[in-house]
């Protein structure tokens, strides 16, 4: 009977599944220094501290895929129009609530603190430059994204 329960038990557990509650795409590209440093340097420290519920994607932005990615989720933005800094990279995206062109080496904790801040439906921090908000209900990966 022992036996029978522990393998009950073994078998409910591997049944669980882990919930993606968040959305993060980067686009980057390939010879930016500045975006190898976020990837290097944030994307471990996110992955860290929301584990299983964070899914990140790297978008190589000289990818065609990634353009169409990077056009489609520009179009769920608040007030974002296309101009001359368009494609700037790393465009950094927590879908359904912010998206941020560019990053400056050492800004780690300022966009750690804009990811927690938009994730609690506080206010991001006033120092992120740049930012960009979802039109209200829209999200990439719902909008037939990846």
């Amino acid at each position: 009977m022992k036996k029978l329960l522990l393998v009950f038990i073994l078998l409910l557990s591997g049944c669980t599944t882990t919930k993606t509650d968040y959305y993060l795409y980067v686009y980057y590209a390939s010879t930016c220094p500045i975006c190898s440093s976020f990837i290097d340097t944030v994307v471990p420290q996110i992955e860290d501290i929301y584990g299983d519920s964070m899914s990140i994607t790297l978008m190589d932005i000289d990818e065609d895929e990634s353009v169409e990615a990077y056009a489609q989720t520009c179009t769920l933005l608040e007030n974002y129009e296309l101009d001359d800094s368009s494609g700037s990279v790393p465009f950094i995206v927590l879908d359904g609530y912010f998206a941020k062109i560019g990053y400056e080496v050492g800004q780690a904790k300022l966009i750690l603190d804009a990811i927690d801040n938009a994730i609690n439906n506080e206010e991001l921090p006033t120092e992120l430059n740049e930012v960009y908000y979802f039109k209200e209900g829209k999200t990439y990966h719902e909008e037939g994204g990846i």
